[in-house]
């Protein structure tokens, strides 16, 4: 078997406490030191740290405004058409309302045009089928027909439409018509009131 000798500490062997309390101490500092940088870096990171609002349906000012005292910004990506949110009012955002940023990060929006305006076509002299084929072209809706006599358009045409043909009027609206009943003669007159009698 292998003999092992005894280091002789000699001189060295009373400054051997001090020297493993100064190793002991060195440990603690140092390990204090990375510790106390941790926690500042986790205390500082979390105050650096906000809650994403909500924009969507907030005027764009507004929301640049309130962003701003949160030391956040808000950036204008696009603008699109919308039926249910006005004009000037943010219709999306990224990130989302209640996501977690850090200070001083965009906010990308969306702002809103309002609904898609179309100009309503002449109808005028045209059937009702023909009509209603070219609203249809025209990204609107036939809307209630009315039907009345008329001493200058042909019965079944179109004498005008309400609203007038060549007004603006939102995307996939209604247009309504009044369609002719043809010329109001006295034969007419004479067969309603006989009408009227019998009944």
């Amino acid at each position: 078997m292998k003999k092992y000798r005894r280091i002789k500490l000699g001189k060295f062997q009373p400054l051997l406490p001090i020297i493993i309390s100064l190793v002991a101490m060195l440990i603690i500092f140092i390990v204090a030191f990375f510790a106390t940088n941790l926690v500042m870096k986790i205390v500082v990171g979390h105050k650096n740290v906000v809650e994403v609002p909500n924009l969507e349906n907030v005027q764009f000012d507004v929301a640049r405004k309130q962003c701003r005292k949160m030391k956040l910004f808000v950036r204008l990506e696009q603008k699109v058409y919308s039926d249910s949110i006005p004009r000037g009012y943010i219709v999306s955002q990224k990130p989302k309302s209640g996501l977690k940023t850090k200070k001083n990060r965009t906010i990308e929006v969306a702002a809103s045009l309002g609904p898609e305006m179309v100009r309503i076509p002449f109808l005028e002299n045209l059937t009702v089928l023909q009509a209603k084929l070219k609203l249809q072209n025209a990204g609107l809706r036939l809307g209630k027909e009315t039907y009345r006599y008329s001493e200058d358009v042909k019965k079944d045409r179109i004498i005008y439409s309400k609203p007038m043909a060549d007004k603006l009027i939102s995307k996939k609206g209604r247009v309504e018509i009044i369609v002719s009943m043809g010329n109001f003669s006295q034969e007419k007159s004479n067969e309603n009131w006989i009408d009227l009698l019998n009944d």
